[in-house]
């Protein structure tokens, strides 16, 4: 399998740039890399959910580029997602059988077949059980199932462990040794170490779209690049401690809160406390919960267990804007701008409480001045401005809305080393002017740098909450971040 100059654009947003890479037979490839550096991109071209914008892709020894997902399903690529998506209402046995049928061959049973994967996936017993009543572990088993189902040549898996955790991961990580057993070439984005470090030969790092180190586990979680990639390069500020609000009691406080999608419990019995104007920095990897944190303060996401609690009222139970209008703005991942529309349109969508109806054009006027070139461009479609003025643009209509409390999920996010400064500086100013902030960043040392107290989440729970100081020691943050050194375990701690 090969790609070469591989890019696929969505938009303005390129998502792999000139990317070429070989994968041998047989071979087992980790992909691991940031947030937005383009691994789910790279599986979806190679199943045909997606096709490149330019470049060649060859499976097989066939010119893949253009093909559609069921052809190359029958060519023999399987793909697992990291959300299971089965048949709910069918049986194990039928979500399986469907796969087989893609690839029937003559004088086979798609029954003989389908029960046959059942059992090397440990789920045999549970056959004739609608997939829907499946706990999340056995619905990554039957993820896995439907893409053997194929009899694949080369099998795609997208982060398979995420949400296990315990008995449940290793179990986890042997169906995934068994399947590897068996010899199809492995393509495996993966952000939970041991999988990486236990499954696969090579690992290939991307960022930003293109490869930036390849090598095998050890090497890769050695690789000073790697580590500043994930962590952020350190900044020169060190953290400073500041007068705060929490003094005061806090603004918001969240209380053994559980939060989870379908079976997949994603946030265990977390506590957390951010005071009135005190910037709290919540980090992690990839898949350790810092979203749909964020999701359950702003209410998008409803708590199953514990309780969300806004300057003493507790919210729990409101909706997104009902906690939008006690003050509540949430700047999410991904900007989610209107390109159609306007600077000066996206902004005044934000304005839609009493409150700042009325204060609108003062609130414009202080926005004028914490992005000038916001002004500048208030007449431009928001989806012809570049990364760093959309990021700036994604902020400002957060806080059109007046907050108390400013949710900024990845801000820094494909943005240039220039843009990042400016967002960062103009989160500053916002923390001075008295809005609480919970900063959700992937660049470590940057967000320690702003943060007045620090959270770590590792796989949903928190691992580490305090002053950021005491973070800036490499090895306190490895084990916050990770849940363990590198030294403890041959596959390091990059992933």
């Amino acid at each position: 399998m090969q790609l070469d100059e591989v890019t696929r654009r969505f938009g303005g947003v390129t998502a792999l740039s000139d990317l070429t890479l070989r994968v041998a037979d047989g071979e087992a490839l980790g992909i691991i890399g940031p947030n937005g550096a383009g691994k789910s991109t790279l599986l979806k071209i190679l199943a045909g959910e997606h096709r490149a914008s330019s470049g060649t892709v060859q499976i097989l020894g066939r010119d893949a580029t253009r093909m559609s997902r069921h052809a190359l399903a029958r060519l023999g690529v399987g793909f697992a997602h990291q959300i299971p998506q089965p048949f709910r209402g069918l049986t194990v046995l039928e979500n399986v059988r469907v796969g087989a049928l893609a690839r029937a061959g003559r004088g086979r049973s798609t029954l003989t077949a389908a029960q046959e994967v059942l059992e090397r996936c440990g789920l045999a017993d549970k056959s004739l059980r609608p997939a829907g009543s499946l706990p999340l572990l056995d619905l990554k088993r039957l993820e896995v199932a439907r893409a053997l189902a194929l009899r694949p040549h080369i099998l795609l898996l997208d982060e398979i462990a995420a949400g296990l955790v315990g008995a449940e991961l290793e179990a986890g990580i042997e169906l995934l040794l068994a399947v590897r057993a068996d010899g199809p070439t492995l393509v495996v984005v993966e952000h939970v170490e041991r999988v990486v470090a236990e499954i696969v030969e090579r690992v290939v790092v991307l960022d930003w779209g293109k490869v930036v180190a390849e090598g095998t586990p050890v090497q890769i979680a050695a690789d000073p690049l790697v580590q500043e990639i994930y962590l952020g390069a350190r900044h020169a500020a060190e953290p400073a401690p500041r007068a705060t609000g929490a003094a005061r009691g806090p603004l918001l406080r969240l209380s053994g809160v559980h939060a989870a999608y379908g079976a997949a419990t994603v946030l265990r019995d977390v506590d957390l406390e951010v005071g009135a104007g005190e910037m709290v920095a919540v980090l992690g990897a990839n898949g350790a919960g810092k979203t749909t944190l964020a999701r359950t303060i702003s209410g998008l996401t409803r708590a199953r267990r514990g309780t969300v609690v806004l300057d003493g009222e507790d919210v729990t139970g409101l909706r997104p804007h009902e906690r939008s209008r006690l003050g509540v703005a949430h700047c999410q991942e991904g900007r989610r701008l209107f390109g159609e529309l306007t600077v000066r349109e996206n902004l005044l969508l934000g304005a839609q409480t009493a409150t700042a109806r009325e204060a609108e054009a003062e609130t414009l006027g202080w926005i004028d001045e914490l992005f000038p070139i916001l002004a500048q461009r208030r007449e431009q479609r928001a989806g012809t401005l570049s990364g760093g003025q959309q990021q700036m643009l994604a902020i400002a209509r957060a806080l059109v809305a007046r907050p108390r409390l400013l949710l900024c999920d990845e801000v820094s996010l494909g943005l240039s080393p220039k843009a990042t400064d400016d967002v960062f500086e103009a989160l500053e100013v916002v923390r001075g002017s008295g809005i609480a902030i919970v900063l959700i960043e992937q660049n470590v040392h940057r967000a320690l740098a702003l943060a007045d107290r620090a959270y770590v989440l590792e796989r949903g729970q928190v691992s580490f909450s305090g002053d950021p100081r005491e973070l800036l020691d490499e090895r306190r943050l490895r084990e916050a971040y990770f849940g363990r050194t590198a030294d403890d375990h041959p596959g390091g701690g990059a992933t």
